[in-house]
């Protein structure tokens, strides 16, 4: 059992392309990985052992638990801080995902090891890597320009050139209308024309538990998007020079006859353009009214149901949560500017009244100053469980277990120790900021300041707003 104290934990990927393969089993596999976890240190939990048997790693699209790998880890903070291997080409075989997803792993400080080829360390290492990487970027450039040519040449004789539309699937290359999607696309048309807006129509899809092509839920530019597609009415839309970005003026952008069945009768989209068209000039005509950066609260009003920011709304006289503004978030949190700067400000007040508000502490010189002290703790004892479970499982001995928990029991009183610490010092924080700022709610109110001053003012130590419709109450976060 290696002596580190800070057991960690990872992920285990474990694949194998087809059973004849003269490559180790998925099980000899994770035994041998279990054993390299052992001995530097790793604990392996069942949920981070991710498998995929008989499917080959030319492309990571076709690997759903790899997929799956790769989203866990992407989580603030990755629940794990290394994925270990047989060998690097159960990870890939394509030089281009494995570069792009490693780099991707790393951003979040994963590391991918692999158990029987460990790399060169240091500068010889990386200039290897780098050397790898710019082959394959000019790879890329010159089979970009290639593709882009084949796939030009296809969309002038009306064929599919990539992923089919809501509404449609592809087969043998061409897209086919999809019995069970097409009529959600003809009822986003219907219900466009009878007035509903597109956030309303992205609301009403995620409540009935629709998700899109890829997956994921509506918002209004995803229905603005399938309005203004034409492959509904049987056309192909393409840009051979550069992404459109939704830019549907590009005068380089192409529109071909396609070889599929159209959704939508022409007269029914051209009707739907039509009114686009004129919302589209209505909406300019009241943009100069949103004050845009221009008021106090700007960025720290969070919404309670979703999280996300509180925008200012047309006009720019109440704000909304953003997400809901693009049908993403089921509640609406519209409120009127001025009624949420007197809460905010009276919250102020009744804050630095009583000195009970929530604060953090963000003193660089402390080394506890950035850190969550409990979630710390609770990862400990996350752990805790984890190798009894292993110790159940038989990977680990009674003495490896007994070991392994006495050194996270340690942590754990550390780390308890240093929280108690911490709690004092707040205490003292509290004092000093509410010193700092006992003439701030007199500038809040003050007509002479404006509301880019109040914003910075406020900014000063006021961390984030969260803001409950329902219960008309806003929760204040503060730091020092």
């Amino acid at each position: 059992m290696n002596d580190n104290t800070d057991l960690k934990t990872a992920a285990a990927y474990i694949r194998v392309s087809t059973d004849s393969q003269t490559e180790l089993s998925p099980d000899s596999q994770i035994k041998v990985v279990r054993q390299f976890a052992k001995q530097h240190g790793y604990i392996i939990p069942k949920e981070f052992i991710f498998r995929d048997d008989g499917i080959s790693g030319r492309t990571a699209e076709k690997r759903p638990q790899f997929n799956q790998m790769i989203a866990t880890a992407k989580q603030t903070p990755s629940p794990f801080s290394a994925v270990l291997l047989w060998k690097f080409s159960r990870f890939a075989r394509n030089q281009e995902e494995s570069i792009f997803y490693k780099s991707m792993l790393r951003k979040n400080g994963v590391e991918v090891i692999s158990i029987s080829e460990p790399m060169v360390d240091g500068a010889f290492g990386t200039l290897i890597e780098r050397i790898i990487e710019w082959s394959d970027e000019y790879y890329s450039i010159r089979l970009s320009g290639e593709v882009k040519r084949g796939m030009t040449e296809k969309v002038e004789r009306g064929g599919a050139v990539s992923i089919p539309s809501f509404g449609y699937i592809i087969e043998d290359k061409k897209y086919i209308v999809n019995p069970e999607t097409a009529p959600i696309v003809q009822k986003i048309f219907n219900d466009y024309l009878n007035g509903i807006g597109s956030r309303t129509i992205a609301m009403q899809l995620n409540e009935m538990g629709i998700k899109t092509t890829r997956g994921g839920k509506w918002e209004n530019r995803t229905v603005d998007y399938i309005l203004q597609n034409p492959v509904y009415i049987g056309k192909i839309r393409w840009n051979p020079k550069r992404r459109t970005r939704r830019n549907y003026d590009d005068p380089d952008i192409m529109i071909v006859d396609g070889q599929h069945e159209a959704i939508i009768d022409t007269e029914t989209f051209n009707r739907v353009q039509n009114i686009i068209a004129q919302n589209r000039k209505r909406h300019i005509a009241y943009a100069h009214y949103n004050i845009a950066d221009e008021y106090m609260l700007h960025g720290l009003v969070k919404c309670s149901n979703c999280g996300a920011t509180l925008t200012a709304a047309v006009r720019g006289k109440s704000l909304q949560c953003s997400k809901y503004t693009h049908g993403k978030c089921s509640k609406s949190h519209s409120i009127l500017i001025s009624r949420m700067n007197e809460m905010v400000i009276t919250g102020i007040e009744q804050a630095f009244s009583t000195g009970v508000f929530n604060l953090t502490v963000r003193d660089k010189s402390r080394p506890d100053s950035n850190i969550d002290l409990k979630s710390m703790i609770d990862r400990e004892n996350l752990k805790l469980r984890r190798i009894k479970e292993a110790f159940e499982d038989g990977v680990y001995t009674l003495e490896e277990y007994k070991e392994s928990k006495a050194l996270i029991g340690a942590q754990i009183e550390r780390l308890a120790s240093s929280l108690s610490s911490s709690l004092c010092n707040e205490n003292e924080e509290r004092h000093k900021l509410i010193e700092r700022n006992k003439n701030v709610v007199e500038q809040l109110r003050s007509d002479k300041l404006s509301e880019a001053e109040k914003h910075d003012i406020i900014c000063g130590f006021i961390d984030k707003i969260i803001f409950n419709r329902e219960s008309s109450n806003i929760e204040l976060f503060f730091y020092a």
